[in-house]
């Protein structure tokens, strides 16, 4: 039957056709998200404010970037006032450097410009080749993940 959306019939879906879902990128975000907390030894729960919970590290939202903006910009949205309070740790994935960083709550609120429209944007280059978003290129950098 054409009209049926069963797990299974969605997973062989999936199956069939993942060149198509890998090209969006709230497909791949959500991949990341739940393969980043199984590498980190965490439980993904995928709730209000926060991706995972870790045993020593809390609550972390995970964001997911793979490509850059006109200008040399990398971004991550959805992160303002509605996150407040719902996390440990932010986690930023940048797909393109392969980097990670993993900023405290009370920096994130205090140092990250974050838009209005509820957007955080770095420099793609981490202002090696230019100027671009340098507060947050700097916040960023102060807590990468090098291990």
């Amino acid at each position: 039957m054409k009209w049926m959306y069963s797990e299974s019939q969605l997973k062989d879906d999936c199956i069939e056709n993942i060149d198509v879902y890998m090209k969006s990128p709230k497909f791949q975000a959500l991949i990341v998200e739940q393969k980043v907390a199984r590498d980190a030894g965490s439980e993904f729960v995928d709730a209000i404010g926060h991706d995972e919970v870790h045993k020593t590290k809390g609550e972390i939202e995970t964001k997911y970037t793979n490509y850059i903006l006109k200008g040399g910009y990398l971004r991550i949205g959805k992160i303002g006032e509605n996150k407040r309070d719902k996390f440990k740790l932010m986690r930023i994935v940048d797909g393109i450097n392969k980097r990670i960083f993993e900023i405290p709550h009370d920096v994130w609120y205090s140092e990250a410009k974050i838009f209005k429209s509820n957007e955080f944007t770095w420099s793609s280059s981490y202002n090696e080749n230019d100027g671009v978003a340098r507060q947050n290129t700097n916040l960023l950098l102060k807590y990468e993940v090098t291990e």
